[in-house]
């Protein structure tokens, strides 16, 4: 009966502390998988349907930046959708766009914005709006037929944009500060679980060698045999949960993967929970006080983190603070996760 509640114990720590990480890997993911918004909430008012105006809304809608969800009948029921939180952004095409467009004389066409969404969103679909309306310019002064610009589907032309723009980003922190942050953010995270498990595991095993020896009071004065056990069951506990919370954020950021990664990127996360646990044990064998534990558990997190890379390219900084990074098994683990992660 015992062995069956070790087991249980050990599973649900597994499946508590995967659910923890993955929220906290899910957040950083979000923060840095993309480094701009796409599928921005869109309205739009066709106040001139025209075939110039048709074909201004389909390249919107062609678009990975704008997901055209409601279509306004007028500007006040695109102003009530932007106030009601509908939508962050209203297209306005006026009334003789195409008219004027023939006439050689300039149409204004007028963009809403949500101005308590947040900043990016208003700037980045500001921005991608102005792309789309310059494409069409060009078309326009290379004499292409309206009814053509932006590759309008009808029964004589492809029905999307022959030319497309996506995005691939590579983990290289020489390349981009953002990208090394998602590797980063999981290896603080990472490193902090690994120790405080390894610590706690050890402190629960004193207290129960206390109840049989009480003149034990150091976690160094106990047998081998309560320290080897609760060693391994804790890195065996975080590596495998680790390892579940990874690969399920890859899954829900729909990042492909397959046996080759999952096992590279098994071997790199136990090696760091493996030399964070490592060091967590020595620590624990060694000093007494809980607080000073969890102070130099601080000092130890922190400045790996800072050191390893992910603020400043290695290659950039100074002498002293590169060969201090290099002290710190995160510094190691970045440099072995990136492959991966490309």
């Amino acid at each position: 009966m015992k062995p069956i509640k070790m087991l249980a114990t050990i599973l649900m720590k597994i499946i508590f502390i995967s659910a923890a990480l993955v929220l906290f890997f899910s957040m950083m993911g979000g923060m840095y998988y993309k480094s701009s918004p796409t599928k921005i909430k869109t309205t739009i008012l066709d106040e001139d349907q025209s075939p110039l105006s048709r074909s201004l809304i389909y390249a919107i809608k062609s678009s990975q930046y704008f997901d055209v969800s409601i279509q306004s009948y007028d500007y006040l029921d695109l102003q009530r959708n932007l106030d009601e939180g509908l939508v962050d952004v209203g297209v306005v095409i006026p009334n003789d766009a195409y008219k004027n467009v023939l006439n050689k004389r300039s149409v204004n066409i007028l963009t809403t914005v949500n101005g308590t969404a947040n900043p990016i969103i208003p700037k980045m679909a500001m921005m991608m709006l102005g792309k789309i309306v310059m494409t069409l310019n060009m078309q326009l002064s290379m004499k292409v037929r309206v009814e053509d610009l932006g590759a309008i589907p009808n029964v004589r032309h492809a029905k999307s944009p022959l030319l497309k723009v996506n995005e691939r980003v590579f983990y290289d922190p020489s390349l981009s500060m953002e990208s090394s942050m998602t590797p980063a953010f999981m290896g603080l995270a990472m490193q902090i679980v690994s120790m405080l498990i390894v610590l706690f595991g050890i402190l629960g095993s004193l207290a129960k060698v206390r109840q049989k020896m009480n003149f034990i009071s150091q976690a160094r004065q106990m047998p081998i045999k309560a320290i080897v056990p609760p060693f391994i069951i804790s890195l065996v506990i975080v590596s495998t949960a680790i390892s579940i919370a990874f690969f399920i954020t890859m899954h829900l950021f729909e990042v492909p993967y397959n046996q080759m990664i999952m096992k590279n990127t098994i071997i790199i996360i136990s090696l760091l929970v493996l030399s964070m646990g490592s060091l967590s044990l020595l620590l624990v064998l060694n000093i007494k006080n809980s607080a000073v534990l969890a102070s130099i558990i601080t000092l130890i997190v922190f400045p790996a983190f800072m050191y390893s890379g992910y603020l400043i390219p290695m290659e950039q900084l100074a002498y002293i603070p590169n060969l201090i990074g290099n002290a710190f098994p995160l510094r190691h683990y970045l440099q072995a996760l990136y492959p991966v992660f490309n």
